[in-house]
């Protein structure tokens, strides 16, 4: 009989080493409080237009997600600032500087933590050059931040492991081929399946529909700062995210944690360039 039982073990031990890492890739529980139905949400675009092919498909695939009522509109914000916008997701894209990342996604939770805002970040410092500048490294990042918003986390983080063909994988080699396999630039089956296991229950509420008919978490410029985070511009550069609490397969710090002043949270996720180290992120 004990024997038995340790073989028994040994086998489920093999299997949960065998299973694939994507097996859950919720990001944290983050996520838009829903109650009932498919989660609607306006997805607003300012971006200029080389980057149009990428931002569009994006949203179209993840269109594909039947527990997603997507929007899109076209915006003019701020894409230097790219303020959050209450209730909705906001896409930009500007040249924000040699700052090490390509995109971010960030989000702000409300005090019961889920998600009311969500903005994602391009950043043309790095796409103009001749390493980024290519439609599979568009597509890749730009579909994987907004996959945050939504609360999506990775489905892999392993650069020179072989893609999964989805975008919510890291790699070396976004458009695929030979030892990496399938390109890495749309969601797949599994990153459908996490959002439906995801949104899969009523939460009582829509903060999609809470905060839209607000003016909360736009901070009106004139007035000064308040003395903790707000719910504003997310910021450039790791000094403005809060503390790191994750880090990528390269062992980089690419999850933050901020407070919100008036209670609630910013999350930002960092999707770093290949050749960044992290020596070379400075946190003070």
């Amino acid at each position: 009989m004990k024997r038995a039982r340790l073989c028994a073990l040994a086998a489920l031990s093999a299997a949960l080493v065998a299973a694939p890492a994507a097996a859950n890739h919720s990001w944290s529980t983050y996520h838009w409080a829903n109650a009932s139905g498919p989660v609607s949400l306006t997805v607003n675009v300012s971006v200029t237009s080389v980057w149009n092919p990428s931002v569009n498909k994006a949203v179209a695939d993840w269109k594909g997600s039947s527990v997603l009522d997507l929007t899109q509109v076209a915006s003019t914000a701020n894409r230097k600032r790219c303020s959050p916008v209450s209730g909705q997701i906001l896409v930009c894209n500007e040249a924000y500087g040699q700052r090490g990342w390509l995109g971010i996604a960030s989000i702000t939770l409300d005090t019961a933590g889920h998600i009311k805002t969500g903005t994602t970040k391009l950043n043309d410092s790095y796409f103009s050059t001749a390493t980024y500048n290519k439609p599979e490294w568009r597509a890749l990042v730009a579909c994987q931040e907004i996959g945050h918003d939504f609360g999506l986390g990775h489905q892999d983080e392993g650069f020179a492991a072989p893609n999964l063909g989805t975008c919510m994988d890291y790699t070396n080699s976004p458009l695929g081929g030979g030892a990496y396999g399938p390109a890495n630039t749309s969601p797949n089956q599994h990153d459908f399946d996490q959002l439906q296991t995801i949104y899969n229950h009523s939460d009582g509420y829509d903060t999609s529909a809470a905060f839209a008919a607000t003016n909360f978490g736009i901070r009106d410029l004139r007035k000064p700062a308040p003395a903790v985070v707000d719910d504003g511009d997310p910021g450039d550069s790791p000094l403005e995210w809060g503390a790191a609490v994750h880090e990528d397969g390269k062992g980089r710090p690419d999850v933050y944690v901020a407070n919100l002043a008036g209670g609630g949270r910013r999350i930002t996720h960092v999707f770093w360039a290949l050749e960044t180290k992290r020596s070379e992120i400075h946190h003070d």
